[in-house]
């Protein structure tokens, strides 16, 4: 098996593993691997041999595949920050509709009135 197959099935096992950190909803460790799995994908493309292209056509449709697969979980992730990060900011602006009856008011000013 030459050596790009090998990177190209090393790719597909970290996707795997950067889908499962997506579901599981660990993101740093799936940017961590993202990366990997691009720096795998960059030598596979490096070390190509012109006479095994066949052979790697069938694992890079797998691989666009994962792919695809990972856009739909990051997308999915991305709606549902989305969606908490409007109910916080509803939260926040019902909250400080309170304010000003929770604020003490005083009952005399620290200051003089020039009209007494």
């Amino acid at each position: 098996m030459s050596k790009s197959v090998t990177f190209i099935d090393m790719a597909l096992e970290v996707g795997e593993r950067e889908l499962a950190s997506l579901l599981a909803g660990d993101i740093e460790e799936a940017e961590r691997l993202a990366f990997d799995r691009g720096k795998l994908m960059e030598e596979a493309w490096q070390m190509r041999e012109s006479d095994k292209v066949s052979q790697l056509r069938d694992k890079l449709l797998r691989l666009q595949t994962l792919q695809g697969q990972l856009t739909s979980e990051a997308r999915r992730l991305h709606e549902t920050l989305r969606n908490d990060l409007k109910k916080a900011r509803k939260e926040n602006e019902r909250l400080s509709g309170y304010r000003s009856s929770v604020v003490a008011t005083p009952i005399a000013s620290r200051f003089l009135d020039k009209l007494s």
